[in-house]
């Protein structure tokens, strides 16, 4: 037989009176709901409060604040009003493209508040790391890209009415523009059919020549616009060399160059730098080219001068190296790896220019024995680089130069692998024209070929450095 519960007899207990003070509610007693005070509240000397919605003061600062009391900067202010892939573009430029556009392990800033100031270094930005991140990792589709491409070209031609024609808005948003589109076509994109990397250059040359001239371009005092100079003079003193013209600017800018942030390593101490090696190369690029137009004679006293100017340096002993009972150093410091990778760096571009000075300059075979030595050399430096390391991927042009001279099948070999790592670690698709250039070399008969035959078959629009 089922038992059943007897109903309670009782009324059922009331803790809690309606209407009760915050203090009895909390302890769950039975409040006399006296006013002002309650008797209990009264006894034990507690705040009485009868409002409907219990008020803390606290002391401690808020998580959160209100956004009408929240101070933000300008820049924050200007990010806040870009769209969702254009914050995602800048980020992305920011973290990975910026980095490698320099051998320093800090970069300068970059001109991330120029693109936030003006839309149009704001399209260029976004289209130039939209396109890198395609190359990385196949994200966005390429119509896509084309459509940013073209609204950035739009608006790039709007930007130029208004400094020609009217004679307003600033140069040097306009060459910020340009020169990242310079770089979108010859790192990114040189090899589809809408690059056009040589007309983007004629429009750097164009400005900068509105702007009074290299020189007083790179005094503006914008970092970010001293370090894209510095890679654009670099990248056009090795297109004039690879295609036998003369460069665009005089040997006498890059110690202007130097004076600013710039995309080589520096030795720490300013006791070498890679502008001094660059100098030469531009002095040769000249000289080539006043021999051939019958400006100039050829002369072994300038040989000479061009030889002894570009010796290759190497980096020199330190007292911590020092293994000596009179040397009074308690503490071996860490080893300056920048001021090291940068005098790898040089020594790599010295024998590179050896190599351009003996063929391009003097003529002579691609067997000859120091054309030979200073190949080997020059690749012996360029595997030697200790790996990670920044500087790898920016031996492009010598790697270029001194392959193009391997005759040896396992010097082949290792320049071949080279440019797979490097192409691997930056995702630029000019690394790709120098290893098909190459490749066309290699299977041709090298062995008579002309400097400027050499690199006959060389993507026009690729930037090679």
């Amino acid at each position: 037989m089922k038992m059943t519960k007897p109903p309670p007899t009782g009324k059922p207990r009331v803790r809690v009176v309606e209407g009760s003070c915050w203090p009895c509610k909390k302890r769950r007693i039975k409040c006399d709901l006296a006013k002002p005070v309650c008797m209990r509240c009264g006894l034990v000397g507690a705040t009485c409060d009868y409002n409907a919605r219990l008020i803390r003061w606290s002391t401690r600062p808020a998580v959160t604040v209100p956004p009408i009391y929240q101070v933000t900067s300008r820049d924050e202010q200007l990010a806040a009003s870009l769209a969702v892939y254009e914050k995602r573009a800048l980020d992305y430029f920011h973290g990975r493209f910026w980095p490698l556009l320099t051998t320093a392990t800090e970069p300068c800033t970059p001109p991330i508040l120029v693109a936030l100031e003006h839309r149009v270094v704001l399209l260029a930005t976004c289209v130039l790391a939209d396109a890198h991140r395609w190359l990385q990792d196949g994200r966005n589709s390429r119509s896509i890209l084309n459509v940013k491409r073209l609204e950035c070209l739009a608006a790039l031609r709007v930007e130029v009415d208004g400094c020609c024609s009217k004679g307003k808005g600033p140069l040097q948003t306009l060459l910020f523009a340009v020169l990242l589109l310079y770089f979108h076509d010859g790192f990114l994109e040189c090899a589809e059919a809408s690059a056009s990397t040589s007309s983007h250059r004629d429009g750097v040359l164009a400005i900068v020549n509105r702007l009074g001239g290299i020189s007083a371009a790179l005094d503006t005092g914008q970092d970010p616009l001293h370090l894209l100079l510095s890679e654009f003079a670099s990248a056009d003193l090795a297109t004039a060399m690879l295609k036998g013209r003369p460069p665009s600017f005089p040997p006498t800018i890059w110690d202007g160059v130097d004076k600013g942030p710039v995309w080589w390593g520096q030795d720490s101490l300013g006791r070498h730098s890679l502008s001094a090696v660059f100098r030469e190369m531009s002095s040769m690029a000249f000289y080539v080219d006043s021999i051939s137009t019958m400006q100039d004679e050829f002369s072994i006293a300038r040989i000479r001068q061009f030889e002894a100017a570009l010796q290759p340096i190497y980096a020199p002993i330190a007292v911590e190296d020092l293994d000596s009972p009179c040397s009074e150093v308690t503490e071996v410091s860490e080893p300056d790896l920048e001021a090291t990778h940068a005098y790898a760096l040089i020594r790599t571009f010295q024998h590179a220019a050896l190599i351009y000075l003996y063929r391009a300059v003097c003529g002579l075979a691609v067997h000859h024995p120091l054309v030979q030595q200073h190949t080997q050399s020059c690749l012996d430096c360029i595997f030697g680089i200790k790996r990670p390391s920044k500087v790898i991927n920016c031996i492009v042009l010598p790697l270029c130069i001194a392959g193009a001279h391997a005759q040896d099948p396992r010097q082949q070999k290792g320049v071949k692998n080279m440019t797979t790592t490097i192409y691997d670690e930056i995702r630029f698709a000019s690394v790709h024209a120098v290893s098909t250039a190459l490749d066309g070399i290699w299977k041709a008969d090298s062995t008579n070929m002309t400097w400027s035959e050499m690199f006959m078959d060389l993507n026009p629009q690729a930037i090679i450095l």
